[in-house]
């Protein structure tokens, strides 16, 4: 009897696994067998990654080009574009499906200004997104301003310096500000936390330049050439870029001073004309140290670059 109990608790244990298996077969392939028919799987929502950079375009740069990733994509699906106004640019697909991207192409238009690109799933129209698009003038400031992170792509900036100068507003988020160019080059332009004004600079601006901002709140950010004419000493408080000034085919002491009690004190002195850069001053908190032998070439242009939290003083001499 006992035996017969013991056969009949395996044969039904191995009915279930049987079971089991069939079911998980048939759950795999798509569908359920059911009194009545086939019920076939939920489509999977596509996923679509379509970037919400802002796309720079100004004179030198005729057409600028991005990638838009997609994934789950039922056979058969396009993607749709429309311009909100399209003087300002026009936009074309190319390369379409190349490595599982679909490239976008903007063109730039006639009248400056900007435009909202919207990109979205034909047969899903709640999966879109917004691209900003701008047309900037030639030797313009760039100005943006936005909310939390953002990359802005396409800038083609002219090959002289630039002062960038950025406001956040967010009293206790974190804000960090990445310049990069065409070629891989990056600088780290602001690191920070908490609302701030600050002015840094990117030596030399290029083709293909872009920045990439990691921030909760929000920010404004104005690059402008360093064309104004100045005087090599300067004064100020806190973070500064000074304008240019004309070298005199002399040897100078340079007198750095800062009397902030933290935080760091740099100093940068640029060459615009050869792209090089000497440090007058590393220090932190209160510093006051003469730097020799800075030679000047007259027929050269220099700038400086000052990072400090309190006021500060860079004062040439013969």
């Amino acid at each position: 009897m006992k035996n017969n109990e013991n056969r009949i608790g395996k044969r039904m244990r191995f009915g279930r696994k049987i079971a089991a298996t069939v079911m998980a077969a048939v759950v795999f392939m798509g569908g359920m067998m059911l009194a009545g028919g086939t019920v076939r799987a939920e489509e999977a929502v596509p996923f679509v990654d379509i970037s919400t950079d802002l796309i720079s375009l100004s004179p030198q740069a005729a057409e600028i080009q991005m990638n838009v990733a997609a994934r789950n994509l039922p056979e058969g699906t396009e993607f749709g574009v429309s311009v909100a106004d399209g003087s300002v640019c026009s936009v074309e697909w190319v390369e379409k499906g190349t490595r599982g991207y679909t490239r976008l192409l903007f063109k730039r238009g006639e009248v400056l200004g900007e435009t909202v690109v919207t990109v979205f799933v034909a047969k899903h129209p709640e999966i879109a997104r917004e691209i900003r698009v701008t047309n900037k003038d030639v030797a313009d400031s760039y100005v943006y301003e936005g909310d939390g992170s953002m990359n802005i792509s396409g800038l083609n900036m002219a090959p002289v310096p630039y002062e960038v100068h950025t406001v956040s507003t967010d009293a206790e988020g974190y804000f960090g500000l990445v310049w990069k160019n065409a070629a891989g080059e990056m600088e780290v332009l602001e690191n920070r936390a908490g609302a701030f004004e600050s002015s840094s600079t990117v030596a030399r601006g290029t083709e293909g330049s872009s920045l990439e901002i990691r921030a909760a709140g929000h920010w404004k950010i104005t690059m402008t050439p360093v064309l104004t004419e100045t005087t090599p000493t300067q004064a100020g408080t806190g973070n500064m870029v000074s304008g240019r000034f004309r070298g005199d085919d002399k040897t100078h002491s340079v007198y750095c001073a800062n009397w902030a009690d933290k935080g760091n004190f740099i100093v940068w002195l640029y060459d615009i004309n050869d792209h090089t850069k000497k440090l007058l001053a590393n220090g932190v908190g209160t510093y006051g140290k003469n730097n020799g032998n800075i030679y000047l070439d007259a027929s050269h242009s220099y700038y400086i670059s000052v990072e400090s939290r309190g006021d500060w003083l860079v004062e040439f001499s013969d």
